[in-house]
């Protein structure tokens, strides 16, 4: 941008002869009269010097009131002040000055208005980011923080110790460093009152206003990358876990049939199949983890396919009914007699019925039943999450088994989470087919809800959202 060029007033040399003419016009004017008229001797010419002294004197009043009005109409100027130019009479000098002097207080204005929003965006800025900020000075009170800062520490005001937000030594120790030293850090630590959360604090030392050192504490929260290691660490501990377990059992089994049981047919046929049950649950624990993986691979891109709703479900019962039979259990399907076609993954809808009528099957309990419920909703409760208030269908499955305590519910969803571990392994469970539930409903943007009563089963509903509305009329039909 090209540099504002200063006002100009009068030339200075022609101020200047109009000035000087005007000051002494009163005594030439004085003596000239004197001459015409041909008055002679002393007193007339003194009194005729001391007329223009008077003249020039009103005019100095004049000047000197002028430059008083226009000296105050600048400073105002300076101030931010709008108001109007003083009329200069007989002022050319005045003019000369003026210009140079008007042309600095709009220079002020300018840069002060600059500054002032310069100001308001980084602020903006500031408050846009969604890491903590905080701006310290010499004596270690926040003197600024960001709506992050504010939310994260708790402050509703500034010209708090910073000691006294973050309560932790260790970074209050790196920011004594930062303003007695100028040695710029980064520390990790968790606050006090929440120690789940972790953050990496910048602090880097600056000049303060007023020439004093100040620091700036530019936080970033990592709890959620402390969650991801837990999950991994535990991830890798369960499924280490899962997998050593079955394998102790098979090579015991391998050296009692190479030794003891080597000439005993009987023992022999007996860990030959404890063997393949062990071998079936590793591959299921396998297929399981491989499935999982599978999934949350996909999971940025949701399903665009059409796939039929009735297929889906009669498929999976189907395939699901000679399980229900060697446990004893009846499928019951209630449904409207036509049902809408989904955008979902036709693979991972069937396994995700399949998944929750297994554990049905398994946690009902023989001679009871397990219901699939299915409801077509014009606008999904404000608890089906984002499904929430769209046209949706419900698919429930409902057993008759013991029930969950209410302490469980939250945790179903986790990987390798069991209620009961004895009882899991013993049904061949493998403590993921929830989790994939879970990955499937999310990919599919649906929601999943789990309710229980201890003593009257439970029930496991997923909300799916519908491209269209559909037929709302029931019908039951048993398998």
């Amino acid at each position: 941008m090209a540099a504002s060029q200063p006002l100009r007033g009068p030339a200075p040399t022609v101020s200047l002869l109009r000035d000087t003419a005007v000051g002494t016009g009163p005594a030439v004017a004085a003596v000239l009269v004197s001459g015409v008229l041909g008055v002679e001797g002393l007193w007339p010419a003194l009194a005729g010097l001391l007329a223009g002294a008077l003249v020039a004197h009103l005019i100095a009043r004049l000047w000197i009131g002028q430059a008083a009005a226009l000296a105050t109409w600048i400073i105002g100027l300076g101030g931010g002040e709008e108001g109007r130019r003083p009329a200069l009479v007989l002022g050319s000098a005045l003019e000369w000055v003026m210009w140079p002097a008007l042309d600095l207080a709009r220079r002020a204005r300018r840069a002060e208005r600059q500054a002032a929003l310069q100001s308001r965006r980084l602020k903006t800025v500031l408050d846009a980011l969604s890491d903590p900020v905080l701006l310290v000075d010499a004596r270690g009170t926040i003197v600024d923080a960001n709506k992050a800062a504010r939310r994260t520490f708790g402050l509703d005001r500034t010209g708090v110790p910073f000691a006294r937000a973050t309560r932790d030594p260790g970074v209050t120790a790196a920011l004594r460093a930062a303003l007695e030293a100028g040695n710029a850090s980064t520390v990790v630590f968790s606050p006090v009152d929440d120690r789940l959360r972790r953050f990496a604090a910048r602090i880097q030392p600056t000049e303060s206003p007023d020439g004093s050192r100040g620091a700036v504490l530019a936080l970033r929260e990592q709890s959620e990358q402390l969650l991801i290691e837990r999950m991994r660490s535990d991830f890798v501990a369960n499924a280490s876990h899962e997998i050593k377990t079955p394998l102790a059992a098979i090579i015991g089994i391998v050296e009692t049939l190479r030794g003891p049981a080597r000439d005993d047919p009987a023992a022999r046929e007996m860990f030959l199949a404890t063997l393949a049950d062990e071998a079936n649950r590793m591959r299921r624990l396998v297929d399981d983890l491989l499935s999982l993986s599978q999934i949350e691979l996909a999971a940025h891109r949701p399903p665009a396919t059409r796939v039929s709703l009735a297929d889906v479900l009669q498929e999976t019962l189907a395939r699901m009914r000679p399980v229900a039979d060697a446990g004893k259990v009846r499928l019951v399907l209630d449904a409207p007699p036509s049902l809408p076609d989904v955008v979902a993954d036709a693979d991972q809808l069937h396994q995700l019925l399949g998944n929750l009528i297994d554990n049905a099957i398994k946690y009902g309990g023989p001679d009871k039943d397990v219901r699939i419920e299915v409801r077509l909703l014009d606008a999904a409760p404000a608890t089906a999450g984002p499904v929430a208030g769209r046209p949706a269908v419900e698919i429930a499955v409902v057993d008759q088994g013991e029930g969950i305590a209410p302490e469980h519910l939250p945790r179903l969803t986790e990987r390798f989470y069991r209620v009961d571990k004895g009882r899991s392994r013993k049904v061949g469970g493998t403590g993921l087919g929830l989790a994939i539930v879970k990955h499937i409903v999310r990919r599919h943007q649906g929601h999943l809800a789990i309710e229980s009563e201890l003593g009257r089963g439970s029930r496991f509903a997923v909300f799916l959202p519908l491209p269209a509305e559909g037929d709302h009329g029931t019908v039951t039909v048993r398998s």
